[in-house]
């Protein structure tokens, strides 16, 4: 069918990378740490991080609020000496992720337990390029959002283990804009949106009497989410318009499965120091099969590696309401340069983070947070590629609340 190169010009640009995906963990006192407290949760926000966590945090109702500024803006410059103009930026447009969580303790016969509630939005990106940059052709604007719902508990097993896990819920929402060459003002345009059901399994422990140091183990299975929408045409030409159909569009978009895993110790009473580690199964993500209710299936094969991520953080109680907090991190996407689109740009990166809780009330703490990475330039190789060398950076600004009923500790 002629419509079919058209067709696949609109769908196609959909995923090219790994980690580019994960949007870390926003929670203030977690960002702060570089997603290192896997195994030194302290609130609500354990109901995503570890759940575990939750039946050693005390009786009553407890919240962890946190509200951020993501911006990301990534810098391309023509390696081929044939494309123009060069460089180009992404325009700058912040998004806000929150991640928002409730928890109840009680007791379930002698033992401990909790139940937590939460949402937050683990994955995602957002690249808005210029209408007429040079690599139109391949993608203009992504707009995805995986909204993540968390239904988790907790239960202490023994005095120094506890155990947890839960429902979550992956909602995904994907707009793509692409330019269609050579006719500078017509554009295909994509938007899709659908769920799916995953579940949470954790653990936390304590494993030696007396000594400061404790164990956390978070796994969360991958998700298959059945997104459906529609593919349109933004000003076909006369001459093309019976080959630029709209159409409705049925995509799966799996999110991966993710295992953190962590180490606590504290020093000294004042001093806690946090190790995480995170490996990501994006080799799951085989292949984009969009299919058009008009008779076109587009199959767009990927080339995704497992992600994995080296975490470090230390938090200081400098003063009896003041907690100064830092963290680093060191990820290693998967990315694949002979694959390597300006659809989300992506690399290996390091990360500094730095924050501050303040204990405002016995039972009221506000906590900031700064993130910042600094991703490697990555030159893409691949004869599929646009050719060019691309510069990323990323910083997220956090804000949140802790708080809880002080019923029990």
């Amino acid at each position: 069918m002629r419509t079919l190169p058209l067709t696949a010009a609109l769908l196609a640009p959909a995923l090219v990378l790994a980690n580019g995906y994960d949007v870390p963990n926003t929670a203030a006192r977690d960002s702060a740490l570089a997603g290192s407290a896997t195994a030194a949760q302290v609130d609500a926000g354990a109901t995503y991080a570890n759940p575990a966590a939750l039946a050693r945090l005390g009786a009553g109702l407890q919240l962890s609020l946190s509200g951020s500024i993501l911006n990301l803006e990534t810098k391309w410059t023509d390696t081929s000496g044939t494309l123009s103009p060069s460089p180009a930026t992404t325009k700058r447009k912040p998004v806000p992720p929150v991640a928002l969580y409730a928890s109840y303790g009680f007791k379930l016969g002698d033992r401990n337990a909790a139940v937590g509630l939460g949402m937050n939005v683990p994955g995602g990106g957002n690249v808005f390029w210029d209408d007429q940059w040079a690599g139109r052709g391949r993608i203009v604007t992504v707009d995805r959002k995986i909204y993540g719902a968390y239904l988790t508990g907790g239960y202490e097993v023994a005095k120094q283990l506890r155990i947890g896990g839960g429902l979550v819920y992956y909602y995904g929402t994907e707009y793509l804009k692409q330019g269609v060459q050579p006719f500078p003002g017509t554009f295909g345009e994509l938007s899709t949106k659908g769920g799916a059901v995953a579940f949470d399994l954790a653990a936390e422990a304590a494993p030696f009497d007396g000594v400061p140091l404790g164990i956390g183990v978070d796994f969360k299975y991958h998700a298959k989410m059945k997104l459906k929408g529609d593919g349109h045409f933004i000003n076909p030409p006369p001459a093309l318009a019976g080959q630029m159909l709209d159409q409705g569009v049925t995509h799966e978009l799996p999110y991966p499965s993710v295992l953190n895993a962590g180490l606590s110790y504290k020093p000294a009473s004042t001093l806690l120091l946090t190790l995480g580690f995170t490996y990501t199964w994006y080799s799951i993500y085989e292949e984009d099969l969009f299919v058009g209710d008009k008779g076109m299936t587009i199959l767009v094969p990927r080339n995704y590696g497992n992600g994995t991520t080296w975490r470090l953080g230390a938090e200081w109680q400098a003063h009896p309401v003041l907690q100064l907090r830092a963290g680093v991190l060191r990820d290693l996407s998967g990315l694949s340069t002979d694959t390597y689109s300006p659809t989300l740009p992506d690399a290996d990166s390091w990360v500094a983070a730095v924050g501050a809780g303040w204990a405002a009330t016995r039972d009221l703490t506000v906590n900031a947070a700064f993130f910042r990475a600094f991703l490697d330039k990555v030159t893409a190789t691949g004869p599929e590629a646009l050719p060019g060398r691309y510069q990323t950076s990323v910083w997220i600004a956090t804000l949140g609340v802790s708080w809880r009923t002080g019923l029990g500790q």
